[in-house]
């Protein structure tokens, strides 16, 4: 088989050139170019992430070139490399999938968090709770169980005993903002 107007292809991740056809060259430089267009974002972040990923495609592409080609066989066509290609399909940026009806936030919960607790969590759990600064809390419930003689003291033993516990008030946040089944 002759080749017309062999090259070399250079890909990351591979210290050998691949020889091919300037049509696969052609084909490779379109197929990375449209993967690192669709990837790129405004941001600096989004463009690093771009760049690695299109690497990471480089490096798997040249891993299937080095089955196709080495010492004695002809360099890799134009419609090997749409093969290849096609293998690999389109490239689209990562996109979160739209929050349907069937899910929505959890919301927030009462709990009893044990990050930072001094007796029990509730007043952490009640910061959260409300968006609370927990010093705050911990404060009115104090002067309110100085007001009440004491009596604020069971409903507080009560909830001691009910609520569940949440490790820490990170925790508490991802939970109430994860999506939840209707």
């Amino acid at each position: 088989m002759t080749v017309d107007d062999p090259t070399t292809i250079r890909l990351t991740g591979h210290t050998a050139a691949f020889p091919a056809t300037r049509d696969a060259r052609a084909a490779l430089r379109r197929y990375l170019d449209e993967a690192h267009r669709a990837l790129r974002g405004d941001q600096d972040a989004a463009d690093e992430d771009a760049d690695d990923i299109v690497r990471d495609l480089e490096s798997a592409i040249g891993d299937r070139l080095s089955a196709l080609t080495g010492p004695g066989r002809d360099p890799v066509t134009g419609a090997q490399m749409a093969a290849i290609l096609t293998g690999f399909g389109p490239v689209h940026p990562a996109v979160p999938p739209p929050r349907s009806a069937a899910q929505r936030p959890g919301g927030r919960f009462w709990c009893r968090i044990d990050e930072g607790k001094w007796f029990g969590g509730v007043c952490l759990g009640i910061a959260a709770y409300g968006g609370f600064g927990v010093d705050w809390v911990r404060t009115v419930v104090l002067l309110l169980t100085l007001v009440t003689g004491g009596l604020l003291g069971i409903p507080y033993l009560v909830l001691l005993l009910v609520l569940p516990v949440v490790p820490t008030v990170t925790d508490y946040q991802r939970r109430r903002d994860a999506p939840q089944p209707a």
